[in-house]
């Protein structure tokens, strides 16, 4: 029962990992990448020096941090340079059709594998933590998603009601609908 009871919250980290990644993959990316939603602000960076890190920890986590910004660096430009060939195709009015999915498919396999190589820099660096650490880093990553979704989403509510009051909320939602013009 122990067991399982770890692999699901094990599951759940991860999960919180992978949203994280997804919103915050490209925290250095440039002003092409913010248009489309997938660059992130600074808040999404993790403050490593927040967990206490070993000498080894901090120089294994180094090594990633330089690890990212190599496949970045690498593949960032490539990803603008294709959006520029698609910006392009798409204003030609004789533009190939089939030219102009390759070249989207193309960019979107680009970002994808930046994704990838963002999650898994992610997950090698939460490796290289003990258990203690990793339990702050996920309480790290549970505030910047909070934060994260407060930011994309800055009229959502995010208190959470008590039962009575959110009964009393759906009943009169129940009596005087919003939705509907008044007559």
């Amino acid at each position: 029962m122990k067991n399982s009871a770890h692999s699901a919250k094990s599951a759940g980290a991860i999960f919180s990992a992978a949203l994280v990644a997804t919103l915050c993959t490209l925290q250095f990316a440039p002003a092409s990448f913010a248009q489309e939603g997938q660059a992130a602000s600074a808040s999404c960076s993790v403050d490593w020096t927040k967990l206490n890190l070993t000498p080894v920890q901090s120089s294994q986590i180094q090594t990633l941090e330089q690890q990212w910004y190599k496949d970045f660096n690498e593949l960032s430009p490539q990803i603008r340079d294709e959006q520029s060939k698609l910006q392009k195709l798409l204003s030609d009015h004789n533009a190939d059709p089939v030219q102009i999915l390759s070249m989207q498919q193309s960019i979107a396999a680009r970002r994808a594998q930046l994704s990838n190589a963002a999650m898994q820099n992610y997950l090698n660096k939460r490796k290289a933590l003990d258990e203690k650490q990793q339990k702050q880093l996920e309480d790290m990553m549970r505030i910047m998603i909070a934060n994260r979704k407060a930011q994309l989403n800055p009229g959502s509510q995010t208190e959470v009601m008590p039962d009575k009051i959110q009964n009393l909320m759906r009943r009169m939602r129940d009596v005087l609908p919003i939705d509907q013009p008044n007559k």
